[in-house]
């Protein structure tokens, strides 16, 4: 499993974070999602595939926010 940050912009409420951890949960190849609604940062443990964190910003997009992989 590799690890991963992606800063989150724009999702400060309770909910988002909630929603954007449970769909996550749902993503073939993710093993861990945890939102950080202090920092705007999304911590992920996933099987390595570019695919994987696509699927994630994407969802993201869709409900109006955006995630942006760290380098």
């Amino acid at each position: 499993m590799e690890q991963a940050i992606l800063d989150l912009q724009g999702a400060t409420c309770t909910s988002c974070s909630i929603g954007i951890e449970h769909m996550g949960r749902r993503i073939k190849g993710v093993d861990q999602i945890q939102v950080d609604r202090g920092t705007g940062e999304i911590h992920l443990e996933w099987d390595g595939n570019p695919a994987t964190v696509e699927k994630i910003q994407g969802f993201v997009k869709a409900i109006g926010y955006e995630a942006v992989l760290r380098e």
